[in-house]
């Protein structure tokens, strides 16, 4: 007899939208989680907001108390589990506390903030690929190397992300082990221009000024970009798989790469200030590496931002699917192919000011996200019961949930300072700061919490009332005498 084989599914395109994944197509495991995430984390990106941290003045142990912020991805954790036990993703499950049409802003807002950190790590990207074929090659920067390159960069991210999740997860286990041991050997070259008596001997900076809104920035740019996709990549895991397994996983693949890149950019502000600041923050640490390793440099840190930006637009397509954008899944890439590229040109070819447009879109995002992420918190639990999709159908408008997101959307942004928006009450310790965002989770989750409150009273009275009859229908059925079935009486012929 012979065997026919199958090829694997993850060189299949993925046909899956928002629906429930059948528990006949959940594969594979939590390794596979850390991998993910841990891929997607990888990004150079994390070294500047590390050298931001620093730029606050602080002490060393102040610097570290503030990357403590990478911590926020235990959020993204937890809010997997939702993904695991219902087979859908983060924002179709949004739906449940929204409604049908209340989810629709926050789903194109989710699918904006991933398109705007697609083009971010687009651009940087760009410029290390070239940054590498110039050391190798001695060639000169130019826009039409710059075009080139992000045409390489960009075909490698859509192409995975086309193909959907099982080709994605392949792709990012050999890459978390690939380019996590390529950072590994980048790093151990660059902390030995780490001026440590600059660094050990700063004093200690102000608690309310510079360790609070270092901690903001941080949580803004590590857990709270990321808590709008985390059940993308939990719905094919198995609804028995143990919960505290996946969120540590999750919590851990994250925490662990954009802690040390965060900390490696914060000990090497003390020999390049300008780190924070700089257009070209790639070119900045190239300058810090011996000539015979700069190509190696910079492909890790290509590596590294294609990684996360294959999750971005994976996750991207399934926002705009559930804000009510009625088109196939991988056709979905396409649209953010084309927004993205152009956002991208824009900023390589006119704008060119990568850490000013990147800092300033981290701010205004962040308060977008945390309210919503306030209302998903509180409505989690409701959709971690194994009944959830059955028993709580949604409506076309949960107003408690649209007011609460509105209100505390308009606090954040009340109280946020950035280099495109600056309102009237960002004042003091609330200038130049995300502490916003923050003053917006709070309102939102006090709001809702309390707007809420009668409506889950309601939910849970009439459930346990469904829950009484159908006992009493169970025990009537019991207690009722069954008598035999009477049968006909025989003719007689008589």
């Amino acid at each position: 007899m012979s065997r026919t084989r199958t090829r694997s599914p993850a060189w299949h395109v993925e046909r899956r939208g928002l629906e429930a994944v059948p528990l006949a197509e959940r594969r594979g495991g939590v390794r596979g989680v850390f991998a993910v995430w841990f891929a997607g984390n990888l990004a150079i990106t994390s070294v500047v907001i590390g050298a931001v941290v620093a730029s606050y003045g602080l002490s060393v142990w102040q610097d570290l108390l503030a990357l403590l912020g990478a911590s926020s991805f235990l959020i993204v954790g937890y809010f997997g589990l939702p993904g695991m036990r219902t087979g859908r993703p983060t924002m179709a499950l949004s739906e449940a506390s929204f409604g049908s049409w209340g989810n629709v802003v926050p789903s194109l807002l989710s699918w904006l903030n991933l398109v705007g950190w697609e083009t971010v790590v687009l651009v940087i990207a760009a410029y290390a690929l070239t940054g590498a074929y110039d050391a190798a090659v001695g060639a000169r920067q130019n826009p039409v190397a710059l075009v080139v390159a992000l045409g390489v960069v960009a075909a490698l991210a859509f192409s995975v992300a086309f193909m959907g999740h099982a080709a994605l997860v392949r792709v990012q286990s050999v890459f978390a082990c690939l380019f996590g041991v390529l950072t590994v050997v980048v790093v151990a070259l660059l902390v030995p221009k780490v001026h440590w008596h600059v660094l050990l001997g700063a004093p200690s900076g102000p608690w309310l000024t510079g360790v609070v809104p270092a901690l903001s920035i941080v949580i803004a740019a590590s857990g709270l970009s990321w808590v709008n996709t985390a059940s993308d990549y939990t719905r094919y895991l198995r609804p028995d798989t143990p919960a505290w397994r996946v969120v540590w996983a999750t919590a851990l693949g994250a925490a662990i790469p954009v802690f040390l890149l965060m900390a490696l950019g914060m000990v090497l502000a003390s020999t390049a200030p300008s780190l924070a600041s700089t257009a070209d923050p790639i070119g900045a640490l190239q300058a810090m590496l011996p000539t015979w390793v700069r190509v190696l440099y910079l492909l890790t840190a290509v590596g590294g931002m294609v990684t996360g930006d294959i999750l971005d637009i994976y996750s991207a397509g399934l926002s705009l699917l559930a804000a009510r954008v009625r088109l196939p899944r991988s056709r979905t890439v396409l649209v953010d192919a084309a927004v993205s590229l152009s956002a991208s040109l824009y900023v390589l070819l006119v704008a060119r000011n990568v850490t000013g447009t990147f800092e300033a879109f981290l701010g205004v995002v962040a308060c977008f996200l945390a309210p919503w992420t306030a209302i998903f918190l509180l409505d989690t639990r409701s959709a971690l019961r194994s009944d959830y999709p059955k028993q709580r159908p949604t409506s076309r408008w949960r107003w408690q949930a649209c007011a609460a997101w509105l209100i505390g959307t308009a606090v954040a942004l009340a109280f946020t300072s950035t280099g495109v928006l600056s309102e009237p009450l960002a004042r003091g310790v609330f200038r130049g700061s995300s502490l916003g965002y923050l003053v917006g989770f709070f309102v939102t989750l006090g709001l809702y919490g309390g707007l809420r409150r009668p409506t889950r009273r309601r939910e849970r009275r009439d459930e346990s009332e469904g829950e009484a009859s159908v006992a009493g229908r169970r025990e009537d059925r019991r207690q009722t005498p069954r008598y035999p079935r009477r049968s006909a009486a025989p003719r007689s012929d008589g």
